[in-house]
């Protein structure tokens, strides 16, 4: 039960979202401090007439950043974005801190494409966007081109993991960032196939400029992506924003268990108390200097035409 102090805290937020939506909005846009925001964001979509205003909000929306991007009405991250004009602030820091000019992002998991953008609009770099959900990413395609960055980003309709298959997508109306990869004879799925690929033998016949920072958010395959991108770690050694959601695909024990272990012994040391914000699931990795100076960066592949 909640207690009354949040009663009235919520009770507060939602009738700002039905008398004053317009001021709400501009303060959550303004607001520096993180916490607070998922409590706003609960006590509004738990009133219909505040969930009526967000999906109206203009569509595409803009951005803290600058940039615009196409949402999906009355899915759980177009309404976050919608209302504090951001994503997740650990993980921009994150990735514009790591990212290097003329290289590549690599996001696993783009869903509409926050970070993919914020790399190619504030980082000026590559990108390559992973989404196995066709029209969330036909949504990306279409944010890119609304913000010049179309040439820079690059959308693949596919899923990762260590071996190819062809699978389906779990069907999660109002919140397609926790759609992932079914098994087989799971109800509930998308009607569409998606093809899984391995990144390494992707990249081996798509070459990019080096990978400076990869998210990976698959909602509990992480590890199988990052077991099939090990030559891009040893290669590239980009700095990693990996989600953490308890049991592994991969295997029966703990996903974050058996990520650390992965990347602990491909050099990489976790830095997340500089970054994590509280309840996020999202840690945060970079490759350990090589001993006796800064680590390897490889003159790179090219980019391949077009």
């Amino acid at each position: 039960m909640e207690s009354y102090p949040l009663r009235l805290k919520n009770f507060a937020i939602r009738a700002m979202g039905r008398i004053a939506p317009s001021t709400l909005r501009f303060l959550a846009h303004r607001n520096p401090l993180d916490r607070g925001r998922w409590p706003a964001l609960r006590a509004l979509t738990a009133d219909a007439k505040c969930r009526d205003w967000l999906a109206s909000l203009e569509n595409p929306t803009r951005t803290r950043r600058g940039f615009r991007i196409f949402t999906i009405p009355g899915d759980l991250t177009s309404d976050w974005i919608k209302l504090h004009g951001q994503h997740e602030t650990g993980t921009e820091r994150f990735v514009l801190e790591h990212l290097e000019p003329g290289s590549t992002f690599i996001d696993v998991g783009a869903n509409i494409g926050y970070f993919s953008l914020l790399a190619a609009a504030s980082g000026n770099a590559g990108v390559v966007a992973f989404e196995p959900q066709r029209a969330v990413a036909d949504l990306l395609r279409q944010s890119a081109a609304l913000n010049g960055v179309a040439a820079s980003v690059r959308v693949e309709h596919l899923a990762l993991s260590d071996r190819p298959a062809v699978m389906r997508m779990t069907s999660c109306p109002g919140n397609t960032g926790h759609s992932q990869l079914a098994p087989a004879g799971q109800e509930g799925v998308q009607p569409d196939p998606v093809s899984v690929v391995v990144l390494d033998d992707w990249l081996d016949q798509n070459p990019t400029a080096p990978a400076s920072v990869c998210k990976v958010d698959t909602e509990g395959n992480e590890l199988g992506v990052l077991l099939g991108m090990r030559r891009l770690l040893a290669r590239d050694g980009p700095a990693l924003v990996i989600e953490m959601t308890g049991e592994s695909s991969a295997g029966p024990r703990s996903a974050a268990t058996g990520i650390r272990e992965l990347l602990l012994g491909c050099g990489y040391s976790e830095v997340s108390d500089r970054y994590a914000q509280d309840g996020e699931l999202n840690c945060y990795f970079v490759r350990r200097p090589r001993q006796g100076g800064p680590p390897d960066r490889p003159a790179g592949r090219k980019a391949a035409p077009g």
